[in-house]
């Protein structure tokens, strides 16, 4: 069987399609909408640690499921909530962004031989996750190299990474751990988004609290 139940996975929260950030979930907050039915939910979860070791690891799961039965040909019957993919991928990362590992799994999956390109994700090993790694994952794992599904986790993952290093630079640390990785320089921001656009009052508002350039984020 390609497709494993989530509660034999020990994941209640794919059966339910709840999601990680369930105790602080407000709620969706956009206008109420048409009358409607789900026909189908998508998540893609990713997680960041520090390690013992001083490396860091980025777990992703990209999970589509559909609230229904239904029948294919490659699935045959399958029942409502079930996954019709689910991938996980861990990415092993060093303090120089780079990726020192990885493992990757597809417990469900629309056709039995997807999870032979398993094997094509340790082309990634030794690969920054830095500036150009969309396009390196697009180089590497393109096309028939390749899982659609995975690839978009991945480059989820990579800005996970970021955000994991920026956090960790927040988080408590033992005594004598190395200073924390610092990922971004303001100077390397400007103008990536609207929130820091150049002539925009957060930059001003930052320039007056720090005058000094290069500051991190």
């Amino acid at each position: 069987m390609n497709s494993i139940d989530p509660v034999l996975l020990g994941l209640p929260e794919v059966a339910n399609q709840e999601v990680f950030h369930a105790d602080h979930d407000l709620g969706w907050v956009l206008p109420a909408p048409e009358p409607r039915e789900r026909v189908h939910t998508r998540s893609i979860v990713c997680r960041g640690f520090r390690r013992a070791d001083g490396l860091f690891d980025i777990e992703g799961r990209f999970i589509d499921t559909r609230p229904f039965a239904y029948h294919s040909e490659a699935r045959g019957d399958t029942p409502a909530g079930r996954a019709l993919h689910h991938m996980q991928v861990r990415l092993t990362i060093d303090r120089q962004r780079v990726i020192r590992e990885l493992v990757s799994a597809m417990p469900a999956t629309p056709h039995w031989s997807c999870p032979e390109v398993n094997r094509n994700f340790q082309r990634l090993v030794g690969v920054s996750i830095a500036k150009g790694f969309k396009q390196c994952l697009r180089e590497r794992l393109g096309g028939i190299e390749g899982c659609t599904h995975v690839i978009g986790l991945l480059e989820a993952m990579g800005a996970a990474a970021l955000q994991t290093f920026s956090s960790a630079t927040h988080a408590p640390r033992p005594a004598g751990e190395p200073k924390p990785v610092h990922v971004w320089k303001i100077d390397a921001l400007i103008d990536t988004c609207y929130a820091y656009r150049r002539d925009g009052p957060m930059l001003e508002e930052r320039a007056r609290r720090t005058p000094a350039s290069g500051e991190r984020s």
